[in-house]
């Protein structure tokens, strides 16, 4: 009985041991499974924040600015794009920025930032000053020979004589016709601020023109006086920009000697001249020496070398690519 007593006892004990592993067991594997869960559950969720957090940035930030600077580099950084061979060749790759890239303000580079600036504003330069010259052509041939003239042409003459305000074709004449490459980009520069001013960025607007009626779009500036009722004209793209600033010079008549002294120097075969024609803009700002910071910017920057620009065939280019 003793035996048989003490036997049990030892089944007893082996059976405690027993459960006592198997408890111990369970419990280092719950233990594991529950700080492995934890583990992989904060390294799942860290993959799926990373992934969130990579895919917002892709889609929100990085794909605007990935988008504008591969066009810059592609697009831009060319040997026809450098601005040594534009001087050279008196040729510009027919592109159009539609808007300035958001990064562009946060080039490091002053110098890379102003030539980017020019490679995106000459172009748009160019073709609104070749849909002028194209105009002007056209009124030209319409007026000698006047006594040939079809009624859609007729029509298409006066709707422009009231579009520019002109009661003669001679004075339509005057008033349609190009800017000066450099006149126009030295106050694009200065009107803008290089291209990095707030009214360039929410609303295209190179060339800082103020309007005053309220059924227009604008922006407010911050400086503004609180009883001034003028705002900054804003536009959908730099291209309207542009368009408007020199239907403002051909139009306006704070820029009845511009026209003229212009005029003058096509009645005479003259390449229109930046350095000249700025003289007759003292009208455009209330500061005292705007005629003499064209000038500045002009000669500073040699932009008389953009003059005789001509644009590439469009078939070799891309065009509406920001």
């Amino acid at each position: 009985m003793i035996k048989l007593f003490n036997g049990n006892k030892g089944i007893k004990d082996l059976i405690k041991i027993y459960y006592l592993i198997v408890l111990l067991i369970t419990l280092t594997v719950l233990a594991s499974l529950i700080f492995s869960n934890n583990i992989y559950g904060k390294k799942s969720h860290l993959v799926q924040n990373n992934k969130q957090k990579h895919l917002f940035i892709n889609e929100q930030d990085l794909s605007n600015y990935y988008y504008s600077a591969k066009i810059l580099d592609s697009k831009f950084n060319t040997k026809e794009f450098e601005i040594e061979d534009i001087k050279k060749t008196n040729k510009i790759p027919n592109i159009t920025v539609t808007k300035l890239p958001k990064e562009f303000r946060d080039i490091k580079s002053i110098k890379h930032r102003k030539e980017l600036f020019i490679k995106i504003t000459l172009p748009i330069i160019i073709m609104e000053n070749n849909r002028l010259i194209s105009t002007n052509r056209e009124i030209q041939n319409l007026k000698n020979n006047f006594g040939k003239i079809s009624r859609v042409n007729a029509m298409w003459l006066d709707d422009l004589m009231n579009d520019y305000s002109s009661n003669t074709i001679d004075e339509l004449l005057q008033k349609v016709d190009a800017i000066p490459v450099s006149l126009a980009l030295a106050q694009a520069v200065i009107e803008s601020g290089w291209g990095t001013s707030r009214f360039a960025y929410e609303g295209n607007a190179l060339f800082g023109q103020y309007i005053w009626s309220s059924g227009k779009d604008g922006i407010i500036p911050n400086d503004r006086d609180s009883n001034a009722k003028f705002r900054i004209k804003s536009f959908d793209n730099l291209s309207d920009s542009v368009a408007s600033y020199m239907k403002n010079l051909n139009t306006n008549f704070h820029y009845s000697e511009f026209r003229l002294t212009r005029y003058v120097m096509r009645a005479n075969d003259l390449t229109l001249n930046g350095l000249t024609l700025a003289d007759y803009l003292y009208n455009y700002s209330i500061e005292e020496d705007y005629t003499l910071k064209i000038k500045n910017i002009i000669l500073s920057n040699d932009f008389e070398d953009f003059e005789k620009l001509e644009m590439m065939p469009s078939s070799n280019a891309t065009t509406d690519i920001i």
